[in-house]
Parts: structure tokens; C-alpha cells; sequence
């Protein structure tokens, strides 16, 4: 099988892989509960930002994910707890809304990069998921060779294909949001609270197993676990 095949097969197995993690269905659902009682150029306004936050999330950590997590002496199960505490949060408000227009407003700024950015689109399985992957073609197949070049392609494809898709599922929420109506909207925020609220408690407690060796390994390395 020839480096083009393989390399083909690398950037599509990318490009699903990061699709499929970020989830953009996942995501227009938060979309259409948080945005509830926007107009549609607030709605938009949004989805824009979110779609911005989320490309320089990503992209940023493409290139320094591995640099930056040394640095700081973090891994990412310490990512993985801090996603889970905001997205609690986030899940709170959903499940008792407040609807006066100052409020609306505030929210507006604030949603875009919590949670519609962090941790959902750019959100920590996605992180990981584009640092592993760049990793993995710059370590297995040296980023000079044509797999190494044709992996790095696949994960920044990948990254894009995500957004758009994201993005447009955002935009087109609307619809959706017509059909359903007032009362469909208050059913779907709480059924989407609870959701996010499930989500968020599975974030930390992957983030839990995450550290739990590490922190065995302090205890070992203190005498205090045998």
C-alpha cells in the first residue's frame, strides 16, 4: 500500500475521530436551550464567536498542547475535572432559568466560550484528541516525511471540517427552535440541564480516574500506600 493511500486513510480516520468527539449535534442541542430568547442576529452573533473561540482553542493547543501541559505540570485529567466544575455550573442555570433581558444579555457575552467553546466544541476530549493525534505524526512518522506532512494536514482538516459543521448546525438551530416553540423550548433546556449536568459529572469523574495513578504513585513514593 502506498505512503498517499495510507496517508489518505490517516486524514480521514482524522477527521472523524475529531468530528465524532466534538460532537456537533451534541452541541447545537446546548445551542438551542442556552440561546433561548435571542433574536436571530444575537443567535448568530453567538454562534460566530463561539465558532472563533473554538478555532483559536484548538488550533492553539495543535501546536503547543504537549508544551503547554509540561509547563504547567498538569495533565489532562486536571483538564478534564476543571471542564466538569464549569459545565456543572452551566447545567445549574439551565435547570432554573432566568429569562429578564439584562440577564439575556450578559448571558449572550458569556456563552460563547462557556460552555458552547469550552468544553463542548474546543472541549477537553477534543483537545486531547488533536494533541494525541499530533503527537502521534510527529513521534511515529516525523513530521518531514509524506505521512507525517499528510497527518498534520489530516488533523488541521479536521479541525475545520468540525467548526463548519458546528457552525452551521448552530445557525440552522432556528428552525428548530420554531418548530418546538415556547413550550417545546422550556422542555428541551431541562432535558438538556440534565444532560449537561450528567455530561459534567462524567468529566470529572474520568478526570478522577485520570489522576488516581498518579496520585497512588505519590502515596507509594511518601510510604504511605503500600
Amino acid at each position: 500500500m502506498s505512503d498517499l493511500v495510507i496517508g489518505l486513510e490517516i486524514i480521514i480516520a482524522s477527521i472523524i475521530s475529531i468530528i465524532v468527539i466534538s460532537n456537533p449535534v451534541s452541541t447545537s442541542a446546548i445551542f438551542i436551550a442556552l440561546t433561548k430568547g435571542m433574536t436571530s442576529a444575537e443567535r448568530r452573533t453567538v454562534a460566530a464567536k463561539s465558532i472563533r473561540y473554538s478555532v483559536g482553542i484548538l488550533l492553539f493547543f495543535s501546536l503547543t498542547g504537549l508544551l503547554v501541559f509540561e509547563l504547567f505540570g498538569f495533565g489532562i485529567g486536571a483538564f478534564r475535572i476543571a471542564g466538569g466544575v464549569l459545565l456543572f455550573s452551566t447545567a445549574v442555570g439551565m435547570l432554573h432559568p432566568k429569562d429578564s433581558g439584562s440577564e439575556a444579555e450578559e448571558r449572550s457575552k458569556d456563552i460563547a466560550l462557556i460552555p458552547l467553546s469550552i468544553p463542548f466544541t474546543a472541549g477537553p476530549g477534543t483537545i486531547v484528541t488533536v494533541v494525541v493525534l499530533m503527537s502521534e505524526a510527529m513521534n511515529r512518522f516525523g513530521g518531514t516525511t509524506t505521512l507525517g506532512a499528510m497527518s498534520v494536514l489530516g488533523v488541521y482538516i479536521g479541525i475545520f471540517v468540525t467548526i463548519f459543521v458546528s457552525f452551521r448546525m448552530m445557525i440552522n438551530s432556528e428552525r428548530i427552535d420554531r418548530f418546538l416553540g415556547e413550550g417545546g423550548r422550556n422542555v428541551i433546556t431541562r432535558l438538556m440541564g440534565l444532560l449537561v449536568m450528567a455530561i459534567s459529572i462524567q468529566f470529572v469523574i474520568n478526570g478522577i480516574k485520570d489522576i488516581l495513578p498518579e496520585f497512588a504513585q505519590v502515596l507509594r513514593d511518601s510510604g504511605m500506600l503500600m
